[in-house]
């Protein structure tokens, strides 16, 4: 399956936790790049990469396009496409050479997930290029095997010159952070593993369920302030904060928090700059809905003490609410 996002209790100490497996595939394409493509090198990089080069040749580089052609005019295309990206993979090279300090982050989040959660698998972690699309991570689940990807040329920070010039859309720019790659990997990894048991099928569902992942990623984080790595600024969390009472006066006066038409709740759950609509505060920060999943969600854990395991297997969103208590109208 593809799926293109601390409290720490007893279990492995900082100096026994396992390093995961990371894998540059962008030095890789760099490396290729230097001399013709041949076949042979084609059938080199599949056979080292397997899975991963299915996925990544199929999704980014839309194998289907070319899937009836001989094996020397993939190599032929793959190469011009080698070139023509080849001066960007330096500067991204040359980016991730001086900011590191998120492959230790990661590590220590994915050990505490693990510690907090069962049946959290090592996956490995690769780092490609996918010509500045919107795929900046995926998850990949095949043969009991994890593979998680993030496209690294996604994560330069706001000084890439490249993402004005390519008119990368603006809200990008919250989740560009190289130091971001952990949540936005994991988030995406929980996102792919629980969707299924549950049931979305109205607001309360959704908030509660995007409310889970959150309030997990918020747990297991190493950072400061982690609400940084789910792309809000300390003012804008503030203004979350402040300001959740009169949205959740809202949703009930809209009668949207079980209703079923996405249409009428989805401005809650839209990625981009801002949250949009008639009585919303102005200046209101993106995912809203996912926020007050959050607090909910947190509420209920205080007052059930339930495990995370626990909550994730409770997939009863009005349960989880009215056990909850939660109510910020005052």
């Amino acid at each position: 399956m593809i799926s293109l996002l601390v409290l720490n209790g007893c279990g492995e100490t900082t100096s026994e936790r396992k390093k995961i497996t990371q894998i540059d595939f962008l030095q890789e394409l760099n490396d290729l790049s230097k001399n013709p493509v041949q076949v042979s090198d084609l059938k080199e990089v599949k056979s080292k990469h397997g899975r991963f080069f299915d996925v990544w040749f199929s999704e980014i580089m839309d194998y289907a396009k070319y899937a009836r052609y001989p094996d020397s005019m993939i190599a032929n295309m793959f190469n011009y496409w080698l070139q023509v990206n080849k001066p960007v993979f330096s500067a991204v090279q040359k980016h991730y050479q001086k900011n590191t300090d998120w492959q230790n982050s990661f590590n220590n989040q994915w050990a505490n997930l693990k510690t907090e959660l069962s049946n959290v698998p090592d996956p490995v972690v690769y780092g490609y290029f996918s010509q500045f699309s919107n795929y900046n991570t995926f998850v990949d689940t095949f043969d009991g095997k994890t593979l998680l990807g993030y496209s690294k040329e996604m994560f330069m920070n706001d000084t890439f010159a490249l993402y004005k010039a390519l008119d990368v859309p603006s809200f990008y720019m919250r989740y560009n952070d190289v130091n971001q790659i952990p949540t936005l990997l994991i988030w995406n990894y929980l996102k792919s593993r629980f969707e299924a048991e549950h049931k979305i099928n109205n607001m309360l569902s959704q908030a509660i369920f995007e409310g889970k992942i959150w309030a997990l990623l918020l747990s297991i984080s190493d950072r400061d302030n982690p609400q940084l790595d789910l792309g809000y600024t300390a003012e804008e969390w503030a203004m979350m904060e402040r300001d959740q009472g009169q949205m959740w006066r809202l949703v009930l006066n809209q009668k949207a928090l079980y209703s079923t038409d996405f249409n009428l709740y989805r401005r809650y759950f839209v990625y981009g700059d801002q949250t949009f609509g008639a009585g919303i505060p102005p200046d209101c920060p993106p995912l809203i809905g996912n926020f007050m999943g959050y607090k909910i969600v947190t509420k209920y854990i205080e007052e059930t003490d339930c495990s995370w395991d626990e909550l994730f297997k409770t997939t009863d969103a009005n349960k989880i609410l009215r056990l909850s208590g939660y109510n910020p109208i005052k």
